[in-house]
């Protein structure tokens, strides 16, 4: 007989399975994502890391995500700020499930943002359960005006998959997570993703 298999609803995708990392072609799109938002004047400048182990339903992690990025994207709609963002989910052994979120949150905006999230959060927002950093765009010298979000970029897709073959990105388990573990805002997705 065959084994019975739970099948769980995020959002408008079903997903019977886990997955234990991201895809060389997901990392792609994440990159791509990561240069459209810069080219069209929207560039990911926050870099927020929550860790939402004790609050996450194991088997739908991506609500959590969901829920913050809903009011996110209400939230700046409302100012007729643009929706920028890009998000991986991890497992971590010590640390849990936690997300890591690039958003874009234009100069000025960004007090405002963060003290909003805590109506949004079910707990403090605070270290060390988030962490915001501002990620800085040079302009100058030898470095590309890319440098500082390529690098976090390479941080946020370590889960990769042991064999892919993606430069900089050294393969490093995070874990298995039910469903989904990335996602790119419309803004910024290219339109086969």
């Amino acid at each position: 007989m065959a084994k019975d298999s739970h099948l769980y609803s995020i959002t408008k995708i079903s997903y019977i399975h886990t997955t234990t990392h991201l895809t060389e072609t997901q990392v792609n799109a994440l990159f791509k994502a990561g240069e459209r938002a810069y080219e069209m004047g929207c560039p990911l400048n926050r870099f927020i890391t929550i860790h939402f182990n004790d609050y996450a339903d194991k088997k739908r992690p991506q609500k959590f995500v969901t829920d913050l990025l809903a009011h996110s994207r209400k939230w700046l709609q409302r100012r007729g700020l643009p929706v920028s963002y890009l998000y991986t989910l991890e497992n971590g052994k010590t640390k849990g499930i936690h997300v890591h979120l690039l958003i874009h949150i234009p100069k000025g905006y960004q007090i405002a943002y963060r003290k909003a999230m805590r109506g949004w959060l079910p707990f403090e927002v605070k270290a060390p359960l988030v962490k915001i950093k501002y990620i800085q765009y040079g302009d100058f010298g030898n470095l590309s005006p890319m440098h500082a979000i390529y690098g976090t970029l390479q941080y946020i897709c370590k889960g990769v998959a042991p064999h892919a073959s993606i430069e900089h990105i050294k393969p490093v388990n995070q874990g298995e997570i039910m469903g989904r573990r990335w996602g790119i805002s419309n803004m910024i997705k290219a339109p086969q993703e």
